[in-house]
Order: C-alpha cells, then sequence, then structure tokens
C-alpha cells in the first residue's frame, strides 16, 4: 500500500506516467513476498530453546564427554541450517544465525578443551575464531563477519605476547597480507592494514632486539607495502597520519618526562632511519604528497639524542603548524589537523610549563595560541577572497 501510495504522488507531480506505474505494480505483485512467522509461534520457540538450555545446563556435568561435544556441535549446525534456509526463505536474520553458528563453533572448542584438560592460555581459541571468521566473511561478504575476524586478529597478538614464535608470525603475517591482498571494500582493507601494522609491531619481541625506534621501522615497512596498491592506498591514508602523529607525540612526552635512561641508543641505527626518511620524502613528495609528512619521523632516532626534548618540541610544532596550514591552503578538511596541532600544545605544556606556571596561565596561553592561529586562517581567507573576486 505505501508503495502504490508513493506511485501515485509521483505519477500527480507528472515524474512518471500511468502505463509506467501499472508496469512497476505488476512486477511488484510477481515478487516472492518474504516469510513472516506468526508472533505467537516465535515466541514458543524462544520459550521451546529456554527449556531445552535449562535442562542441559542443569544436567552438564553429570552427561558424558562426547555428549557434551556432540550437543555443542549439533547446536552449532542447527544455527548454520536455520541460516541457509533463513537465506532462501527470506525469513529471520540468516547473519545472525551465522553469527550463533560461530559463536558455538568457539565453545565446541572450549568444550573439548575442557573436556581433555588441555590449557585455555594459548593462541588456539582466537586463532580458530580468527580463520573461521575469515572464512564466513570470504564466502558470504558481509560486514559483521569482517568485525570478528578483525577482534580476533587483534586478540591473537596480545594473547600470543612474548610466546609467539616465528611461525606463529608468519602465519598471521601471511593471513593478514591474504586478506589484504583480496579485500575490495574500505572497511575490510582497513581492518587487514591495521592487522598489518600489528603484526610488524609483533616481531619485535620475536627477534628479541631492544630498539625505540621498532614502531617507525614498522611504519615505514607497512606504508611502503601498501603503496604497491594505489587503489587501496587512498583507503588507508589517514591511519599513516594518525598513528604517525601518535608516535611523535609518544615520543616527545616519554623523552620529556623519562629522557630514556632505559633504552640502549644505538648510533648507526639512527643514522639508517634518517636516511630512509630522506629516501621515503623523495619518493612520497614525487607520488603521493599527501601522506609525505611521515618522512619526518626519520629525523626522530637523531633527536632522541637531545634529553631536553626541545628538538622533538620543535619538529612537532612545524610538523603540526605546516600541516594545518597546507591543508587550510588546499581547502581540505582542517579537523584533524587542528586537533594534532592541540595535542602537540598538550603535550608540550604538560612537559614544559605544567610544573612551572599556574593553571590558569596554562589556559591563557592555550587560548592565545588559538587566537593567533584563527587570525592567521582569517588573513589567508581574506587574501583568497580578494585574489577570486
Amino acid at each position: 500500500m505505501e508503495l502504490k501510495h508513493k506511485l501515485h504522488i509521483w505519477q500527480d507531480e507528472g515524474l512518471i506516467d500511468e502505463s509506467t506505474v501499472e508496469k512497476i505494480l505488476a512486477f511488484e505483485s510477481k515478487q516472492p513476498k518474504p516469510l513472516k512467522l506468526p508472533l505467537l509461534l516465535i515466541i514458543g520457540l524462544i520459550f521451546f530453546s529456554l527449556a531445552v538450555f535449562s535442562f542441559i545446563a542443569a544436567n552438564w556435568q553429570e552427561m558424558p564427554d562426547v555428549l557434551r561435544i556432540t550437543l555443542v556441535l549439533s547446536v552449532m549446525w542447527l544455527f548454520y541450517i536455520l541460516g541457509h534456509f533463513s537465506e532462501a526463505k527470506k525469513f529471520g536474520s540468516p547473519i545472525l544465525f551465522r553469527l550463533i553458528g560461530l559463536a558455538m563453533f568457539a565453545a565446541s572448542i572450549v568444550v573439548t578443551v575442557q573436556t581433555f584438560h588441555f590449557s585455555l592460555f594459548n593462541s588456539y581459541l582466537p586463532w580458530a575464531i580468527f580463520i573461521a571468521a575469515l572464512g564466513h566473511y570470504w564466502y558470504w561478504r558481509k560486514f559483521p563477519y569482517a568485525i570478528v575476524a578483525f577482534m580476533f586478529g587483534i586478540q591473537v597478538l596480545f594473547t600470543s605476547g612474548e610466546n609467539l614464535g616465528w611461525f606463529e608470525w608468519g602465519a598471521f603475517l601471511v593471513v593478514s597480507v591474504v586478506w589484504f591482498y583480496f579485500s575490495k571494500t574500505g572497511i575490510s582493507i582497513s581492518f587487514s592494514w591495521i592487522l598489518l601494522f600489528g603484526a610488524g609491531l609483533a616481531l619485535w619481541p620475536v627477534v628479541e632486539y631492544e630498539n625505540v625506534l621498532w614502531p617507525i621501522w614498522t611504519l615505514f615497512a607497512v606504508v611502503a607495502f601498501t603503496l604497491s596498491f594505489p587503489e587501496k592506498e587512498r583507503i588507508v591514508r589517514p591511519f599513516y597520519m594518525i598513528i604517525g602523529g601518535l608516535q611523535l607525540l609518544v615520543y616527545l612526552a616519554v623523552l620529556g618526562e623519562t629522557q630514556l635512561t632505559f633504552i640502549k641508543m644505538n648510533v648507526v641505527e639512527s643514522i639508517a632511519l634518517s636516511s630512509a626518511g630522506l629516501v621515503i620524502l623523495g619518493f612520497y613528495y614525487m607520488r603521493f604528497k599527501k601522506i609525505a609528512w611521515i618522512s619526518s619521523l626519520g629525523l626522530v632516532g637523531i633527536l632522541l639524542y637531545d634529553t631536553s626534548a626541545i628538538g622533538l618540541a620543535i619538529l612537532a610544532e612545524v610538523i603540526a603548524l605546516g600541516y594545518l596550514v597546507n591543508e587550510h591552503r588546499k581547502d581540505r578538511v582542517l579537523a584533524p589537523g587542528f586537533v594534532f596541532f592541540i595535542l602537540v600544545q598538550f603535550v608540550l605544556y604538560f612537559i614544559y610549563a605544567w610544573g612551572r606556571m599556574d593553571v590558569s596561565l596554562f589556559f591563557l596561553i592555550g587560548a592565545l595560541l588559538l587566537f593567533a592561529l584563527s587570525g592567521i586562517a582569517w588573513r589567508i581567507n581574506k587574501k583568497k577572497a580578494g585574489v577570486s573576486s
């Protein structure tokens, strides 16, 4: 009835004629109607399910081990069968049924592990759900499966921790690369890129090499890899800038507060990182100017030797202000640059000024900085308006 009402409105407005209205109504009348379960039947099924699960829970300890595993697997396949018929007969939510089936798959692993007294303190369960969720996403291409795969991919890294070995790390890297390579949607590309970056960070304890510059090397390596896919680089470009900016802020805050006396510095590697930054700057400036800013992280290795953190402070300030002015000149979105600029000011205040000034003066200086920045932006806008007129 709603469709018919809309069509008549469009006809009255002259958007479509009467013959088109009749064709649309005839076409829609031939389409299969979704199957709707009666409300009382749904309520009955819910209460029946609760009764079954209550009976199982009450007798769980007395059940034989094989029966426990069989019950969980049976429930898993029941929901997958429901998902199949839900999609074929157009009732319920196929995604929800399959997600419950995936949860029961995880439950079957937990029950099996507990039955045979294996240890749950390892990454087997996250790995199983990670691969299973990726299989769901690969076959059905639905967004919720990608979310589950991403969550358990992160859990694999956290669960493995210091026990991560070369084989497991290599397997995780291969899975992440394959996911990134075959990804088509923005959310899938973003998730797989984050896991790639996480794999780079996870390599740190595997090689047992204490180095404070590892996150920067990881970012440079992942960015270099993803630049081989220009159509995907555009999607994950914001992650380059966000992670690069956060790394710069963390280095500045840690150096300003601790002087990194607990970390061994390597002069050769610091110089190598600076050289890599220059190479990246030249390459990015020719092909990817929008992310050339992250090449400035190559200077961090050398600037960390300045225990006063003045060099890093100047670098962060120049990058924040320069990026903001550049984005304003090119009429791009200013919010990310503005947020980064404010974060830099807060870090600098807490490092250098918080213990030496009154709180009111702290906020006064922040307000003056904002007013100055606003004045510069207004002046630039006025000049551009005068040129255009």
